[in-house]
């Protein structure tokens, strides 16, 4: 009996390994698409039905064939345009052809605009990745503002640096200076509209005292591993069980637009928690 016990155990445990091998690589890369609709009155009549594709978080992440279910996911959904926010490299990670080439196909199918993230602060391959981007056709919004246009009619649409490009988290100095800058990207701007991408969501309260209607974010990663009751366990910068881990927020008249990100960082895994390409219908209210 003590042996057949033996035998079983022995067959049970690799058994389990397996299983959950599959189930961390599969909730790993599995991509899913999450769609959303925003509605505003200050939104011209032209962008009724614009759509806007996030993509976030990549971490020069590897995704073998997925890779093509990314774009196939990004195409379908039929973008007016695509927006990257942030941390599209991994600073742990020297592997730059994987941004490189996603930055290539990805502005193959439509206009596509991009901030960084905290991990581009710390890159060791900060210039070539600006070279890059600078040679592609995304267009890099951290320093200048652009404009979206439909039917003759225009919108904002701002970026901003992360936090860490300004400097250390531990002096009040780096935020005071990160909504400086905030406030004069945004408060010029010659539209009565104004989209805003930036990485973090947990500044949520610095972007609403602004003139922003809606910000796209990620960093987050979903709160990598989900559960039911309490959803995201962790993110970085907002700790154990955070607020902002994905989905639509709103504060003082900003509406906050989370991504769950594709990639991952230090913790290499996702539970309950698949990779999102994340679309955003705007909708003109009357």
């Amino acid at each position: 009996m003590k042996i057949l016990n033996k035998l079983k155990v022995s067959h049970v445990i690799p058994s389990f390994i397996i299983a959950s091998a599959r189930f961390l690589w599969t909730e790993d890369k599995h991509i899913v698409t999450t769609h959303y609709t925003y509605r505003s009155k200050k939104l011209p009549k032209s962008f009724d039905g614009y759509k806007i594709v996030q993509v976030s978080d990549f971490h020069n992440a590897y995704l073998g064939r997925r890779s093509k279910n990314l774009l196939k996911a990004v195409e379908e959904a039929k973008p007016d345009a695509i927006v990257i926010t942030g941390d599209i490299v991994d600073r742990r990670t020297p592997n730059l052809k994987r941004a490189a080439v996603l930055i290539e196909k990805i502005t193959g199918i439509g206009q596509t605009f991009y901030v960084t993230g905290n991990h581009e602060a710390h890159y060791k391959h900060f210039n070539k990745l600006y070279d890059v981007i600078g040679r592609s056709e995304v267009r890099n919004i951290t320093k200048y503002s652009a404009e979206l246009e439909r039917n003759g009619e225009k919108i904002n649409i701002a970026g901003i640096n992360d936090v860490w490009f300004f400097g250390d988290e531990g002096n009040p100095k780096t935020y005071r200076n990160f909504q400086n800058e905030l406030r004069d990207k945004v408060s010029g701007l010659p539209h009565g509209f104004t989209v805003l991408l930036a990485h973090r969501p947990e500044l949520l309260s610095i972007y609403s005292k602004n003139n922003v209607d809606i910000v796209f974010c990620g960093h987050a990663h979903g709160g990598q591993i989900r559960l039911p009751v309490v959803k995201g366990l962790y993110a970085p910068h907002q700790g154990v069980n955070p607020k902002y881990t994905q989905g639509m927020h709103e504060q003082n008249g900003t509406t906050m637009v989370v991504s769950r990100g594709l990639g991952n960082s230090r913790f290499p895994f996702r539970v309950f928690n698949h990779p999102e390409v994340v679309v955003v219908e705007l909708r003109a209210e009357a």
